[in-house]
């Protein structure tokens, strides 16, 4: 059984991957190098598709630690993340966690044998951290730190292309509540973090859905946070796995689309709010 991989051209230095499920990844291409962001489930030899289509020496950067971003890393000896995401790649790495959460997406999942999953990354961790700036050749890329999500969840803004890579920073239903998730309070730090930028970028690109958000997400999300905070917001009772959360916003729980028309949302625990 053969995992497939594919791409399109965003910008003129941004390429979409997509393999096996439903978190994308990006190849960043400037005319000296490159940077593959993320690696998602670590199913099939994504090493070898991004060397044949891409062709430049490269990088491998990690946005943060969870199963569908990170799992393939142990196809090369060093990677970037931050380290505050370490302890969370580790624990979330088992191949029957990924089959888990591959089975919503790819139903015959069990069908793909255990040698197609890459194992626990043996290699060193690099720390991707604010002053870890990658000159590609023609294209700069800046990561910014960006608790919430997780402790360790960085974006990273494509300087000359004025696109800002979110990843599940700040999306249409930015969770909050497992417990490596940053509280809502400092979620709402990191939301005007985002916002003071906003002058350096057009675009903001994500890696779930619609893999695009439009400008007004941030602010969107701060305006959720904020209610959250106030007490209110929707507060609609949810569970998800293991876990009873509340969605702040009325919404289509199969697209994510709010009522109201608006894109940002959060789901939350009454424990993650201050």
């Amino acid at each position: 059984m053969e995992v497939k991989f594919t791409n399109e051209k965003i910008t003129d230095h941004i390429y979409r991957v997509y393999g096996l499920g439903d978190a994308c990844m990006y190849f960043i291409k400037g005319n000296e190098r490159g940077l593959l962001v993320d690696t998602a489930y670590g199913v099939g030899d994504l090493r070898k598709y991004i060397e044949e289509t891409f062709a430049v020496p490269y990088d491998v950067v990690i946005t943060h630690g969870h199963a569908d971003h990170a799992n393939g890393i142990n196809q090369w000896d060093k990677v970037y993340m931050n380290h505050l995401d370490i302890e969370l790649y580790k624990s979330r790495s088992e191949i029957s966690t990924r089959r888990t959460l591959l089975k919503k997406r790819v139903e015959n999942i069990d069908e793909y044998p255990d040698e197609l999953f890459q194992t626990l990354f043996e290699g060193e961790f690099l720390d991707l951290n604010e002053d870890t700036i990658f000159d590609l050749g023609g294209v700069r890329v800046e990561p910014y730190h960006a608790p919430g999500h997780t402790q360790g969840i960085m974006v990273l803004l494509v300087v000359e292309d004025r696109v800002c890579l979110f990843g599940d920073a700040c999306g249409v239903m930015t969770f909050l509540f497992r417990p490596e998730t940053s509280t809502v309070s400092v979620y709402r730090d990191t939301l005007n973090k985002l916002l003071a930028m906003k002058d350096r970028y057009d675009r903001i690109l994500r890696q779930h859905g619609t893999c695009e958000s439009p400008l007004s997400l941030v602010e969107e999300n701060l305006e959720v946070a904020e209610e959250i905070l106030n007490g209110t917001d929707d507060h609609v009772p949810w569970e998800f796995q293991e876990f009873k959360v509340f969605i702040a916003k009325k919404c289509d729980l199969k697209t994510a689309q709010r009522e109201d028309g608006k894109s940002g949302n959060i789901v939350y625990s009454e424990t993650k709010i201050r």
